[in-house]
């Protein structure tokens, strides 16, 4: 899964909690991103299901059914550095194979993926299939530039079937007008999941233990900076997109959210514990606990700092704990449970849900493929297929259980030599495969972080057309206000004796009409339950 960083146009900002979708992104692509666990048991089928026909070779025993006549239809998605599109990839083989359809992958390779698909949507010049978040949708959806794919599930049997079992994903994915302007991947969301980990070995060798509190967060980096006087004891690289992950220790979620407590609408910062949140945070920026660049910091500045003994506590993507252990000459990183900021329980943001997915546009000329493809990628077959490749071509079956093949040493390979789980390819994906590649060593945080999951999600309940025009330019302008004040007061450049007027002006910036807009859009999602 991967982050999006898309620009907060008035419609695209529109849920963000827009730091979630801004850090949430990472499942279907991101760089950095490994695939973790499923996303949950309600969405995923049982593993059971999957050793058993790993254990026939169901999948790829049986020749497929006569294919229907050859098809070429264009996929948009992202570019991604860390594992380049390949025309020559296997899930494009194995898709032509199985459904006669030949995929010509488009990719944004100057500009983002948001700002290449507004370039597509006014041009008209888009692809037949077109990757996108949930913004995306709302934004240019309204503008009729996806199909709406209510209309064709007597063509997609498969589909129809992956969302009636899939309910929350359909409550996703439907629009209060009864339309389905796109279908959300699902399986291979736990590589969303942010967790925390640290140096086991440093702390080993100074007698520290790992920090149950922010209070002893503080103390204990406060004792390594003190041990590597050019160290930043914390470090972390998504900018204000890490509030995502600090906020759930303190009870709350950055931005919009639902109230654990109340179940209504409300606003990460009313509560005082944000407050409690910043203070942290302004304390441990001005005693040089974590780097004067935060805001800027990128991945390989982030790997730098790991790998060279200059920090020794993160916040970061689940995979990464095994990917940065393999780059580590010395020491090993291990996952360290959320450190109690306020509250009664420390929590880690829930992660194990995909923001990514596909939309057909309107104006395909190869409607037919289009949606052909897309009953593919969420059938059974397709998920076997898409997610673990061909038997005697990638994997081997020993035991009864799957092995894959040893050109995969880790998850992101799959994505790099075949284009397993890179964007485009699946849409209901099977974690054990990823799984399958992760030591046993590391899977402590796959078993652990599920125990420590906020309440609610930071998903939005969607908005008609005109209620998102109703706030369009309020949510825009709040998330402005609110992204150079919270800066500011981490920095010390407003003092925070001035948050109760911080929090006067989000008033005045329309944010009770923004929560009341949103409180409606989810008593009617509740309603349709």
């Amino acid at each position: 899964m991967k982050k999006k960083t898309t620009g907060r146009s008035a419609a695209g900002a529109l849920i963000a909690s827009a730091l979630t979708t801004a850090m949430l992104a990472g499942c279907s692509g991101n760089d950095n991103n490994q695939a973790g666990a499923s996303s949950s048991p309600a969405a995923s089928p049982s593993a059971s299901a999957s050793a058993s026909a790993a254990a026939s070779g169901s999948a790829s025993a049986s020749p497929s059914a006569a294919l229907p006549d050859p098809a070429q239809i264009s996929i948009f998605t992202e570019y991604s550095t860390a594992w380049p599109p390949q025309a020559d990839w296997g899930v494009w083989k194995w898709v032509k194979e199985e459904t006669n359809i030949t995929v010509e992958q488009k990719t944004a390779t100057t500009t983002s993926p948001s700002e290449a698909l507004a370039l597509a949507v006014s041009s008209g010049d888009m692809a037949d299939v077109m990757s996108v978040f949930p913004a995306d949708v709302q934004k240019f959806g309204s503008q009729g530039a996806f199909l709406d794919l209510s209309k064709h599930m007597d063509k997609m049997p498969n589909v129809k079937t992956y969302l009636d079992s899939h309910p929350v994903i359909k409550m996703r994915v439907t629009q209060p007008d009864g339309k389905i302007l796109n279908i959300i991947n699902d399986g291979a969301g736990a590589g969303n999941q942010l967790v925390w980990f640290y140096r086991e070995d440093i702390f080993d060798k100074n007698g520290l233990t790992p920090p149950k509190t922010w209070d002893e967060l503080y103390t204990t980096s406060k004792k390594l900076k003190e041990l590597y006087p050019d160290s930043y004891p914390l470090v972390f690289r998504h900018g204000l997109g890490t509030l995502q992950i600090f906020a759930p220790s303190f009870g709350i979620l950055p931005e919009y959210q639902k109230d654990p407590a109340t179940g209504k609408m409300t606003y990460g910062p009313l509560n005082p514990n944000y407050k409690t949140m910043l203070e942290y945070l302004n304390k441990f920026y001005e005693e040089g606990l974590f780097p004067p660049d935060w805001l800027s910091m990128d991945y390989k500045a982030w790997t730098q700092f790991m790998a060279t003994n200059k920090s020794f506590i993160s916040v970061q993507y689940i995979g990464q704990i095994e990917t940065m252990n393999n780059q580590l000459t010395d020491g090993r990183l291990k996952f360290m449970a959320p450190p109690l900021g306020a509250g009664d329980k420390a929590y880690l943001p829930q992660g194990g849900y995909e923001d990514y997915g596909f939309s057909v546009a309107s104006n395909t000329k190869n409607l037919d493929a289009a949606l052909r493809y897309l009953d593919y990628i969420y059938s059974e077959k397709g998920r076997d297929i898409q997610s673990w490749g061909k038997e005697g071509e990638t994997y081997t079956v020993v035991d009864g259980k799957r092995k894959l093949n040893d050109v995969y040493k880790e998850s992101n390979d799959l994505r790099r030599v075949s284009g397993i789980l890179s964007a485009g390819t699946y849409g209901w994906f099977d974690f054990e495969a990823p799984l399958s590649l992760i030591k046993e060593s590391e899977r402590e945080a796959y078993v652990e972080s599920p125990k420590y999951q906020f309440p609610v999600a930071s998903t939005m309940p969607i908005l008609s057309k005109e209620e998102t025009d109703s706030i369009s330019t309020q949510i825009d302008a709040i998330y402005k206000y609110y992204s150079t004040s919270i800066s500011k007061f981490i920095m010390g450049e407003t003092p925070l004796t001035e948050w109760d007027n911080f929090l006067k002006e989000l008033d005045k910036y329309g944010l009770q009409k923004v929560l009341q807009t949103y409180q409606t859009a989810l008593d009617r999602q509740n309603a349709s339950k």
